[in-house]
């Protein structure tokens, strides 16, 4: 059963009064049609609605562009959300803005919601701090957003830490991270005990991730699995199972992968 046979009598039904004017359906027919995959038309009625004065389209016409590429339209949608007072909308505008490598603008839009306690928000602050150079302040505001439970920062603030030596607490938070959704953890942490001399659990922690998809991990356990099998031959196990996840993790844009891959 595709989504549009799940859901046709109730599009069906929204449409009608969609078509005759009703803003509310308008809405609720848009989210009937993200939820079936239909971005496209999704956005036509969003837009529709907006053009008659919803505010409450604002944010997902944002969204809806960001998921596009299209990140000069979403700031604008985000901004329109700002100025009509949109919870949260200050946040997003923020890490657009960080996307985009604006850091000046980022902080503007993330600083009242990074001194509210924010978790994303401060975890964002962070981002903007490392990438001025001040790891102090980075690790500060990283600190602070893990505590909140933000499992970006504590991969972030991991690391740090294991740069600094700190590799027991840098595990915990990594480990806490994976826990909560970030699979790019697991390559951190595999390439942390490989690092420290601890292949087994080094490999142990990269298949996990590429078990699950992340394309970092892929990339580590090539790398690994190469250094593991010293290339003596190319049909040996180890060799053809590093070509699998580099080819894996280059599918998936990993642009290390896709550079070696290209390499004459």
């Amino acid at each position: 059963m595709t989504g549009y046979d799940r859901y046709g009598p109730r599009v069906a039904a929204l449409r009608r009064y969609a078509e005759g004017g009703d803003v509310w359906a308008m809405e609720r027919l848009a989210q009937a049609l993200r939820e079936v995959d239909d971005a496209g038309g999704a956005e036509h009625w969003l837009r529709r609605a907006a053009e008659l004065g919803s505010v409450s389209v604002l944010g997902p016409l944002g969204e809806l562009a960001e998921a596009d590429g299209r990140v000069a339209e979403a700031i604008g949608w985000w901004e329109q959300a700002v100025a009509a007072g949109c919870a949260g909308a200050e946040l997003q505008l923020g890490a657009l803005y960080l996307e985009r490598g604006e850091l000046d603008a980022a902080e503007f839009w993330l600083r009242d919601s990074a001194a509210d306690g924010d978790p994303e928000a401060m975890a964002n602050m962070g981002v903007v701090a490392h990438r001025r150079g001040d790891d102090e302040a980075a690790v500060r505001w990283y600190e602070r957003a893990a505590e909140g439970g933000n499992p970006t920062a504590m991969r972030s603030l991991g690391v740090h830490l294991a740069r600094a030596g700190e590799f027991e607490r840098a595990v915990g938070l990594l480990i806490e991270a994976v826990r909560l959704g970030r699979r790019d953890a697991m390559a951190v942490l595999g390439a942390m005990y490989l690092d420290f001399g601890d292949a087994e659990r080094g490999e142990r922690w990269l298949r996990r991730g590429a078990a699950a998809g992340d394309p970092d991990s892929m990339f580590h356990l090539a790398m690994a699995l190469r250094d593991n099998g010293t290339l003596d031959t190319s049909d040996s196990p180890a060799t053809v199972e590093a070509a699998h996840w580099l080819q894996q993790a280059a599918d998936l844009g990993h642009p290390e992968a896709l550079r070696l891959l290209l390499e004459p």
